[in-house]
């Protein structure tokens, strides 16, 4: 079968942000998921998460007389995701807890988040991460985007650096699961033409 011709992209430059939906517990989408957009992200590391595949030697009369190794496997990916800003809904969305509002007249508006308890910990918020890239042709010009999907996520608050004269902002450490709802694999890469509504 001949190989089928792909777009001439996959220039990839710099990130424009990532997107959280919220799932349930069993990876399903709910009717009316939250999506939150971190449109001021930084950086978003994606490391693999490697199991190796176990191996055996058989040696006799000194010497080696056969040798396998099972696959290795990717089991899962490990994100780490650092922000330009503090955002109180990323926070929630990963980690859970509580936003902090505040009323003033007809409105509330949200002024902080607090950390879920030790027994809330227990049973952490799963959700979906979207990641977007630039890409580029060979010309430099743009063309569309590069868009990363993970299908099922735990996370927590990595910490904050607060040092004179620098700035500062929550990390997040991500792991990406299979999506036990989901035939799929751990995560996907496509190009696609333009942003989502959450990073605009």
């Amino acid at each position: 079968m001949p190989q089928l011709a792909q777009n001439k992209r996959g220039y990839i430059r710099g990130v424009r942000g990532a997107v959280i939906t919220t799932l349930n517990a069993d990876g399903t989408t709910p009717g009316s998921p939250t999506k939150v957009g971190v449109k001021t992200a930084q950086e978003i590391g994606v490391e693999m998460e490697v199991e190796e595949g176990e191996a055996s030697t058989l040696r006799g009369g000194d010497k080696v007389l056969a040798r396998v190794k099972d696959p290795d496997t990717i089991v899962g990916v490990n994100l780490t995701l650092k922000d330009a800003r503090f955002d109180a809904h990323a926070l929630q969305a990963v980690s859970g807890g509580t936003l902090v509002t505040v009323v003033e007249g007809a409105d509330t508006r949200v002024i902080g988040w607090e950390a879920p308890t030790i027994d809330q910990q227990q049973t952490p918020p799963v959700f979906q991460v979207e990641v977007y890239a630039q890409s580029y042709d060979a010309r430099s010009a743009s063309e569309g985007f590069m868009k990363y999907t993970f299908f099922f996520c735990r996370g927590v608050i990595k910490g904050v650096t607060m040092s004179d004269k620098e700035w500062s902002a929550p990390e997040f450490n991500l792991i990406a699961l299979q999506n036990p709802s989901l035939t799929s694999g751990v995560y996907r890469g496509e190009f696609v033409a333009a942003l989502p509504a959450e990073l605009l």
